[in-house]
């Protein structure tokens, strides 16, 4: 593998702690990373599950660049590309003038913008379009703590949001979770990589009850990977989790992925994960995607953002399989590229 790495082909070894700080500009970490690829980025996600949607907005700043990539899409159902989506609105190479005051509140030319109303608690993202009749008036507040990465560079947050959406004219109430994500301090490297496909879980049961876990499939729950160059040893494959339940924060150590994939797009059907965390409590989940749709901002690499619907123990939760897929991969797997 090459050495240069995403920054999701590193293991997580611990947990830290948020800062209110940390929902701002962190311009002395990033000073210390010597590549152009330094990235810091806010990400908010809203799904109306009973129509079928999803959606994201998204800051990606290049501080060695000045650059930002952002904005907001959204959609209902599966999408083949980002051009079908109902909502797409996001630029790339922006200047980051419009940051200057940090992340208090910003607006990008697109007319994408959050205000952080209390840091670690409460953002507002707003967004109009009139000339197609799109709107978005999101409020997003905390249900927990963030979770630190042990590195300290990495936080993701379960939240409630609640607000309203007007899709191409179509008003829908927002009323659900989603569990958002700050960065900073990393490079992201363009590099293609010899790796299966990557998933960053995310999902939310209740106020009390929500994890995350990253991982790359495995080639005992895939058995397309076994005996190619794409199966990883099971010990590299988890990237990092956690399971917050019943007032206790806990990593997760151990998980076992299964997936069934669309053979020409490879989107993820059906998940199944299970996992252990620290307190050696079981972490029994099975997805079923309902929403789906590509992001390919960084053409090396193919993000694809789905909609899941998880079950666990009775309980029901929607949230995120967010997938990176390269080109190495997709060649090897993809019936539409064999």
């Amino acid at each position: 593998m090459a050495e240069d790495k995403p920054f999701f082909l590193a293991q997580n070894s611990g947990l830290g702690v948020a800062r209110p700080e940390d929902d701002l500009l962190h311009p002395e970490q990033n000073a210390l990373v010597d590549d152009v690829s330094c990235t810091e980025t806010q990400y908010f996600g809203f799904s109306v599950p009973e129509a079928r949607i999803h959606g994201i907005g998204y800051l990606w700043h290049h501080p060695k660049l000045k650059t930002l990539t952002g904005g907001v899409y959204a959609w209902r159902g599966i999408k083949p590309n980002l051009m079908y989506s109902e909502l797409t609105d996001v630029r790339c190479f922006m200047s980051d003038a419009a940051i200057a005051n940090d992340l208090h509140e910003y607006r990008l030319v697109n007319g994408y913008g959050v205000r952080v109303v209390e840091a670690l608690k409460h953002h507002h993202l707003t967004y109009t379009d009139a000339s197609r009749n799109n709107h978005i008036d999101l409020h997003y507040e905390a249900l927990q703590a963030p979770v630190m990465f042990g590195d300290g560079k990495h936080f993701e947050q379960p939240m409630r949001v609640t607000g309203e959406l007007v899709l191409r004219g179509q008003r829908y109430e927002v009323n659900g979770y989603n569990v958002r994500d700050r960065s900073w301090g990393k490079p992201r490297s363009e590099t293609h990589q010899p790796v299966p496909a990557y998933s960053w879980l995310t999902g939310v049961f209740s106020p009390e009850f929500s994890f995350n876990c990253g991982v790359f499939d495995q080639a005992a729950g895939n058995p397309e990977l076994a005996g190619t160059r794409f199966a990883l040893p099971l010990e590299r494959t988890l990237s990092g989790g956690w399971v917050q339940r019943d007032g206790k924060l806990a990593r997760i150590v151990k998980a076992t992925k299964r997936v069934v994939r669309l053979p020409d797009m490879l989107l993820p059907t059906y998940l199944e994960l299970d996992a252990i965390d620290e307190l050696e409590r079981p972490l029994h989940l099975r997805g079923s995607m309902i929403a789906a749709n590509n992001w390919s901002i960084t053409p090396n690499i193919n993000f694809v953002v789905c909609l899941m619907r998880w079950e666990c123990e009775g309980l029901v939760a929607y949230g995120d399989c967010q997938e990176g897929v390269w080109s190495d991969y997709v060649n090897a797997f993809s019936s539409h590229a064999r």
